[in-house]
């Protein structure tokens, strides 16, 4: 049994991905960073990423006691405003850019990314010497590793038992199940059918390769 595959997010590794996706898919764009701090001499046309929140979600528990977080971003594209049709054309690029965010994992271990708002941007006075607009997505992820990521073992045998004849005080009661495991065999050993409170309890025994 192969090792269950790592799906911890790395945030380094969703960055270099959203912004090596970008700059490949739009050749055009002299700027593709994410929270750079001079945005008054800009090479242009820009688009400039930043993770602006990260919710937990208790819908994303999956049993792994990892954290699941909802992730939003934003994308700021910037065009001069003295470009040729540049209201026009700063419209144009968001659509396209958004088209292209939407339903992407960047090659990362996240949900597809859902745009939310494709707008002008009218909040970012370090800006206001170009046209703007903000695009805003978000996507899921699990922040730290799974307490199920394990080592591969491969289990050789099932040993199962009813309660109450279950635990380390009854291993005599306990029987090896067949592989593959049949309705009969799980369910019905010897004939066997549930009473109201009584459960099957199972050990998984390892190969140890």
């Amino acid at each position: 049994m192969p090792a269950q595959p790592d799906n911890a997010l790395d945030l380094d590794a969703l960055h270099d991905g959203i912004r090596g996706s970008i700059a490949a898919a739009f050749p055009d764009l002299a700027t593709v960073e994410d929270y750079r701090e001079d945005r008054r001499s800009l090479p242009l046309p820009a688009v400039l990423i930043e993770l602006v929140d990260m919710e937990p979600d208790p819908d994303l528990d999956a049993g792994t006691e990892q954290l699941g977080v909802v992730l939003r971003f934003e994308l700021q594209i910037v065009i001069g405003f003295r470009a040729p049709n540049a209201k026009r054309e700063i419209r144009k690029l968001a659509a396209a850019l958004a088209q292209h965010v939407n339903g992407q994992r960047w090659g990362q271990r996240v949900g597809p990314a859902r745009v939310t708002d494709i707008t002008r941007e009218d909040f970012a006075p370090e800006l206001d010497k170009y046209e703007v607009w903000r695009i805003e997505f978000e996507q899921t992820g699990a922040i730290g590793n799974s307490v199920w990521t394990n080592d591969g073992t491969t289990p050789r045998e099932v040993l199962t038992s009813w309660s109450p004849e279950v635990g380390p005080a009854h291993v005599a009661a306990y029987r090896a199940v067949s592989t593959p495991m049949s309705f009969a065999n799980w369910f019905g050993i010897s004939g066997h059918w549930t009473e109201p409170g009584e459960w099957l309890d199972a050990i998984l025994i390892g190969s140890g390769e």
